[in-house]
């Protein structure tokens, strides 16, 4: 009866270690996974963009402290990127490779590995906040600096098509004007091709402000 019973707690033991060993990764895993990914995926672009990175070659790099981040499209077309297990930095990695003509594939000689500046939650969304606002007060002064520079161009085309009126030796007013417009043609021109661009830029100045 013993033995009965001790063959019955092992095999009972032996179920459960098989039940832990197939247990199913749950659907929310998935997608808290997919999240963390697609996070980690903007954070890592958002920190080269921002300079918080450096950049070195490596001879030697142990992958099993890498988990690699899927990406849709290679960092410029090279790169892939990881998330370093032991230090939770974000990785950019490309694989330095000879070119040879006789062989298709051969191993890299080295990586060429940009590592971003590991920062918490609040720390990036300081550093997002605060490069914005520079990028905001950088394309707010573009965007006024461009209706200034309009308006001067203006006032020196106003003057030099006063200049040519004063200075005209025609004898009839309406040769005056005739010369003065002639001679400021491409004044004109640049001034009335000018106007679009600027409706244009001045559109995208407003969806801009409003994201």
């Amino acid at each position: 009866m013993e033995s009965l019973k001790v063959e019955e707690m092992e095999e009972l033991e032996v179920e459960n270690t098989e039940v832990e060993e197939v247990k199913p990764v749950l659907e929310y895993e998935k997608l808290l996974k997919e999240e963390r990914d697609r996070a980690d995926k903007e954070k890592a672009l958002n920190l080269i963009k921002f300079g918080c990175f450096n950049q070195k070659q490596e001879t030697n790099l142990d992958f099993s402290n890498f988990e690699k981040i899927l990406q849709n499209k290679k960092f410029k077309g090279v790169y892939d990127l990881y998330r370093n297990l032991e230090t939770m930095e974000l990785v950019f990695v490309a694989p330095l490779v000879e070119k040879s003509e006789t062989e298709t594939v051969k191993a890299p000689y080295a990586y060429d590995v940009i590592t971003t500046e590991y920062m918490d939650e609040e720390t990036y969304k300081m550093v997002c906040h605060a490069a914005k606002n520079n990028l905001r007060n950088m394309t707010t002064f573009l965007y006024y600096s461009s209706f200034v520079a309009y308006i001067c161009y203006a006032a020196t085309f106003l003057f030099l098509f006063i200049y040519h009126l004063i200075t005209s030796s025609s004898s009839t007013f309406l040769d005056v004007v005739a010369g003065a417009f002639y001679a400021t043609a491409p004044h004109i021109a640049a001034l009335v091709l000018m106007i679009p661009v600027l409706f244009f830029v001045s559109v995208k100045y407003k969806k801009y402000k409003e994201k």
